[in-house]
């Protein structure tokens, strides 16, 4: 079949007669509906014995197309893929699979033209052309083009992934909803002046991380002990550098050799506790202290080895006396990690089916050596403490990442665990880059709670390190609070966990769920809040909106710009809510875009495929709201 034969006739289908071919031809080209490999029952991947068929007549549609298209495709040849059944004696049951070199020859020729793009475009020039989402922005052209770039990227790339070809770092290292991309988040300092930067909702952050990579003094607040942190040790900068992440590396290995030891003192406890306890003291640990140990600070049992081996490690008094030294952090860090470890081995907790774990650990332990049988430790604590070297091999990698990308001269990060609305910066700062809760949608303490309350004693500093600080003394310059330190009284000495986590590993798992109130509230725009209060969510979101907003206004420098990420929820338009109260505080609206997903159904109506969001740009006026010549200025 020649399709420079057909010229320019316009044809509504075509009769083929194919000739005998074996039963899995080979299928070229492409423009037609259909795929080159079609798999079955007993086949894989379309690989077969080739075998002879009886000839076949088939018919198919073909669209008009021009004449430049059929004399590029002069010389293609139309296969036809043929596959009978597979029942006995030939069957009646046939699968066909066609495609056309005719139709698809224009295809051809530009597919690898466009490998060859993808190839070399960065993410960046993608984000250059629309996207495929419905996008809306007013305001100066140049802003508004780099403010729509930041939101194709975030679309496009979501979070916590980083697109390919920017630094990766700590962004992504330990699971936290929702957040802004990171390339996103880089995209948009381009419109902020300065070199300070403030995030009064940093949750695990990003736009700390990312500020600290472009020279930025970033602090960052949120109201969750979870989201401090973590934001804490994905911005973490040893001193020392490479020094530090050694020693992180040599204690972890240190741990994972004494598991084996860990696990038989676990056994020789539990075998000690089931003599002494009387039925009594069973049904007292049934009903309470079995329950605390579940619910409250006990990690899964493959897990408790090497919980028990980093503990150990720790009060090792050779590591010790090191990690003491050294600098401030390394305590933290390694809790911080096995916290990850722990988190990342519950993803795929419940999914494969219970009958087939039984298989393999029955096969295991069929495999097992008589020396192996003599182990302490099962296979599955051996995995956990092998994840565990692996998680900190990593963390240690993107730490080196995160300070080869950072500039030297960058201060470090500095967190804070409080409300927005309660914390005032005694230095006013450059930019404000944030994402603040969207209305009604998560509840963050609620979230942190559950984790706090999954890793346990996997999240605890060993005696007397855990030794805070109170926040907004020592090297951090920006902050100033009454506030002591969450869970406690406030210690002195050299404090072993990151700056910024104490609220985290200051609180114990409580039994009877009566956490402290640093856990329960201060959060704003709370799912729990819109489900107790709708009538009210609304005006109650407002006023929320313009706490903290007059937080930022204060902090901000005259000729200071905050870009606040949002997205709608509980039938609130959040770009005007937020314009509003920012004229409120004294902050004006220079610019905004908008990305939404929208669908039309067969009566007209439109209905939201996902959520909308938008990007708004605030701008503190240099002496007043009334002066436009000062404004004109910034």
């Amino acid at each position: 079949f020649d399709p420079s034969s057909l010229g320019h006739k316009d044809t509504s289908g075509l009769r083929v007669r194919c000739p005998a071919v074996p039963a899995m031809a080979s299928v070229g080209g492409c423009g037609m509906v259909g795929t080159p490999r079609v798999g079955f029952r007993g086949l894989s991947c379309g690989v077969a014995k080739p075998r002879r068929v009886a000839p076949t007549e088939v018919s198919f549609p073909m669209r008009r197309t021009s004449p430049s298209m059929h004399a590029s495709a002069a010389a293609s040849v139309l296969r036809v893929t043929h596959l009978p059944g597979l029942s006995g004696g030939g069957g009646t049951r046939v699968r066909r699979a066609f495609r056309c070199t005719a139709c698809g020859a224009s295809a051809t020729k530009t597919e690898p033209h466009r490998e060859q793009e993808s190839g070399t475009e960065t993410y960046l020039d993608v984000a250059r052309r629309p996207s495929r989402f419905n996008e809306s922005c007013w305001g100066d052209p140049e802003i508004t083009e780099v403010l729509l770039q930041t939101m194709r990227i975030q679309w496009a790339h979501g979070y916590p992934n980083t697109p390919k070809g920017f630094p990766r770092v700590t962004h992504g290292f330990h699971e936290y909803p929702a957040g802004m991309q990171a390339a996103a988040a880089d995209r948009c300092f381009d419109v902020l002046p300065g070199d300070s930067l403030l995030d009064p909702f940093c949750g695990s952050g990003t736009s700390v991380t990312v500020g600290m990579t472009r020279g930025y003094a970033a602090v960052g607040v949120d109201v969750s002990p979870l989201a401090t942190f973590v934001a804490a040790h994905r911005s973490w900068r040893p001193a020392l550098g490479e020094v530090t992440l050694d020693l992180l590396r040599q204690v972890a290995r240190h741990a994972v050799r004494n598991v084996e030891t860990a696990a038989k003192e676990l056994r020789e406890e539990a075998a000690d506790e089931r003599h002494a306890e009387s039925e009594e003291r069973e049904k007292q640990t049934l009903a309470g202290d079995a329950a605390t140990e579940r619910g409250a600070g006990a990690v899964p049992r493959d897990w408790r080895p090497i919980q028990r081996a980093l503990s150990t490690s720790l009060e090792n008094s050779d590591i010790s006396e090191t990690a003491r030294s050294a600098e401030q952090g390394v305590y933290g860090a390694l809790w911080f990690v096995l916290s990850v470890a722990l988190q990342r081995s519950q993803k795929g907790r419940g999914k494969k089916r219970p009958y087939k774990r039984q298989r393999q650990k029955q096969k295991s332990a069929e495999a097992t050596s008589e020396n192996e049988k003599e182990s302490f430790a099962t296979p599955g604590q051996l995995e956990a403490a092998s994840q565990f070297a692996l998680c900190v091999d990593e963390y240690c990698d993107r730490i080196g990442e995160l300070l080869s990308v950072t500039p030297k001269a960058t201060p470090s990060a500095v967190l804070i665990n409080d409300d927005v609305r309660n914390v005032t910066l005694r230095q006013q700062v450059d930019a404000v880059l944030t994402s603040p809760p969207y209305p009604g949608v998560y509840d963050y303490l609620s979230f942190a709670r559950k984790v706090r309350a999954g890793s346990g004693t996997a999240s605890k500093l060993v005696g007397d390190v855990g030794a805070g600080s109170i926040p907004g003394t020592g090297e951090c310059d920006f902050y100033e609070s009454d506030v002591k330190n969450i869970g406690g009284d406030t210690h002195t000495g050299k404090q072993c966990g990151v700056s910024g986590s104490e609220g985290y590993f200051n609180t114990q798992v409580p039994a009877d769920r009566a956490w402290p109130k640093a856990w329960t509230f201060g959060e704003i725009g709370a799912r729990r809040s819109l489900r107790s209060d709708p009538h009210g969510f609304k005006d109650s979101w407002q006023k929320e909106q313009e706490g903290w907003l007059r937080v930022v206004a204060a902090s901000l420098k005259p000729g200071g710009r905050a870009a606040v990420m949002v997205g709608d929820g509980a039938n609130i338009d959040t770009q005007g809510s937020i314009l509003l109260a920012g004229e409120t505080c004294g902050l004006t609206g220079i610019a905004a875009c908008t990305m939404s997903l929208t669908n039309t159904t067969e009566n007209g109506r439109v209905w939201n495929a996902a959520r909308k969001e938008h990007l708004v740009l605030l701008e503190k006026p240099l002496l007043s709201t009334g002066d436009e010549a000062a404004r004109g200025l910034v």
